[in-house]
């Protein structure tokens, strides 16, 4: 019996670390998705506005025209998706040109990654609507809208699914429309099926499922043989 119990606790035990090691499977690919890390420095009312080249956010490059960084404490009424810091790619301009963000990850070629991204809008105060950012990965690219005008600081889900073409890719993120802002934040990328996509990105490393696969069979192999030694203490008895 104590062996039993033994073994089912190292079933689980196994169990748990392969759960781990799934969660793993679906980390983010890039480096700072949500723009919590780097040095940042308050130009005033808690942003820091950057013009193209910059690299002060962890993981990213500047891109376009500005790009503001935007904290907690802000007066203009605006929160983060995830975590204290956000984007606003008009940098605080009317109306174009906009600015963005680049980041160049390791992928596995011919892999599928699915990048997701929350646009921001607060169209009652800020202009517009259309709020729209053009999102580019693997030689895919599309352009997403939010054309509702909304009176509180909001933030949409968007995903744009795309296939590596090489070892490395380029995740770009471009401001297309909006009047003084157009926020961005909780960015990522992440494979579609874990089997064989055991890259590395700056978020941590993807790990195949097989792994997973081989924990459990171990561990229901343990409560198989101490199930066998049960049934044969018994019958000995």
């Amino acid at each position: 019996m104590n062996r039993t119990r033994t073994a089912v606790r190292a079933c689980v035990a196994l169990m748990w670390v392969g759960a781990v090691a799934s969660a793993h499977a679906s980390t983010n690919l890039l480096t700072n998705g949500s723009f919590e890390l780097g040095t940042f420095t308050n130009q005033g009312q808690d942003t820091e506005t950057f013009t193209a080249g910059s690299t002060v956010m962890t993981g990213w490059t500047t891109t376009g025209n500005f790009v503001s960084w935007i904290g907690a404490t802000n007066p203009f009424s605006l929160s983060a998706q995830d975590g204290s810091y956000f984007l606003d790619l008009t940098g605080y301009h009317a109306g174009a040109p906009f600015g963005g963000v680049t980041q160049t990850i390791a992928t596995t070629p011919g892999k599928q990654y699915d990048l997701s991204f929350y646009l921001g809008s607060y169209t009652a105060v800020w202009g517009g609507p259309p709020v729209s950012i053009t999102a580019a990965a693997g030689g895919t690219s599309e352009l997403f809208t939010n054309g509702s005008a909304t009176s509180s600081s909001t933030w949409t889900l968007e995903n744009l699914p795309f296939t590596a073409a090489g070892t490395s890719t380029t995740i770009s993120l471009l401001g297309e429309a909006g009047f003084n802002y157009i926020g961005l934040d909780n960015v990522a990328v992440q494979c579609v099926n874990t089997a064989g996509c055991a890259t590395t990105g700056g978020g941590g490393t993807a790990v195949p499922e097989p792994a997973v696969f081989g924990l459990m069979s171990l561990g229901l192999a343990a409560v198989g043989l101490g199930r066998r030694r049960q049934l044969r203490a018994a019958a000995n008895y």
